[in-house]
């Protein structure tokens, strides 16, 4: 596997981080340097790495922060999207920077002060999903313990017991006690830790879970990562999350269930 650790952005990719903090005047030129170096991060190791030791994760959040409080949703949505796949990254240094800067906060509170489109909506439940979802270490065959140890790093499948039919013996200590895991360092909040602190933002992941098919999915992922334990179960219990989501299955079941019915009719 090649190391990045090392790398720095070329020559024309720092003329084009620089395009993202020079031309603010230049609104056109701008945007088209945000959707260049969000296709620039999107599926390559290389490019967050490099981009990350620049400063670009800091010039991302300024400019989530900048166009949260304008009516520029299309925009919106590329940054966002930026950020999500700087947040899939398993470099711990860039997901816990991101963390850092109050990125899951922001996002939250997006959700509740922007409320004129679907797809923002989207684009910012697949952005907080990005947190939750595990990630494997670039230096050893462990997980980035950010979330439940043994979910698969595989998007869209969800609570694969990796270690279900494992016996005891060939199990580590750590895997046999994850609810001793340490998150992140003992100095800064797990994105778990994050969102159990305010009760109201799982209230806002319920709120939302009638918005789309897509809301649905990704909303469901971050819930199935926080049960981490009995503990934090129990929480998601309380808040009558297993209800709302039993309802949704079978709304959806139905749905599909007619559907079939109308096609056949035809």
């Amino acid at each position: 596997m090649p190391s990045y650790d090392d790398d720095l952005p070329t020559q024309e990719e720092e003329i084009l981080l620089k395009q993202l903090v020079e031309n603010a005047e230049e609104e056109q030129q701008r945007i088209r340097a945000i959707i260049e170096v969000k296709n620039l991060v999107i599926g390559s190791k290389r490019c967050k790495t490099a981009f990350y030791r620049v400063g670009t994760v800091e010039t991302f959040f300024n400019l989530l922060k900048e166009f949260s409080s304008l009516k520029t949703n299309e925009i919106l949505i590329e940054i966002i999207d930026c950020i999500s796949s700087f947040a899939k990254s398993n470099n711990k240094n860039i997901v816990n920077r991101l963390i850092e800067l109050g990125c899951i906060e922001h996002l939250f509170t997006l959700l509740t002060t922007r409320t004129d489109s679907i797809h923002l909506y989207e684009s910012i439940l697949r952005c907080l999903r990005s947190f939750f979802l595990p990630k494997l270490s670039t230096t050893t065959f462990s997980k980035v313990d950010y979330s439940n140890p043994f979910l698969t790093p595989i998007p869209f499948v969800l609570l694969c017991d990796q270690d279900a039919h494992k016996p005891l013996s060939l199990m580590t200590p750590t895997q046999k006690c994850p609810s001793t895991i340490h998150l992140i360092s003992n100095d800064q909040y797990s994105p778990i830790d994050i969102l159990f602190s305010n009760a109201q933002l799982l209230d806002i992941l319920i709120r939302l879970l009638s918005t789309s098919i897509s809301a649905q999915l990704s909303i469901v992922e971050i819930l199935c990562c926080l049960c981490i334990n009995n503990e934090r179960q129990q929480q998601l219990v309380e808040k009558d999350i297993i209800p709302a989501i039993m309802h949704l299955l079978i709304e959806n079941i139905y749905d599909n269930h007619t559907n079939n019915k109308i096609t056949l009719v035809r």
